[in-house]
């Protein structure tokens, strides 16, 4: 198992926290996803940040770059 990569123990904090935004929008769209998946995530899913980490491969340190890059830092070091 490779533990670089974010498994959804670690976000499960980090995906609640999103519950209720557009925030994740911004993640999404920084992790490579363009807006038709975003709506679709965001129509069909509860928790669309969650089934957007487990549809790609970033690592932690990724992560945390984005969040930051997102204006995100408090959530960032939640990591």
């Amino acid at each position: 198992m490779m533990t670089n990569f974010v498994s959804p123990e670690p976000c499960g904090g980090l995906i609640f926290l999103f519950a209720g935004g557009d925030e994740w929008k911004e993640v999404a769209e920084r992790l490579g996803f363009n807006q038709a998946y975003i709506r679709c995530f965001d129509i069909r899913y509860h928790n669309p940040l969650e089934v957007a980490l487990n549809c790609c491969h970033v690592s932690v340190g990724e992560l945390y770059d984005i969040l930051v890059e997102c204006g995100l830092p408090v959530l960032a070091d939640l990591l």
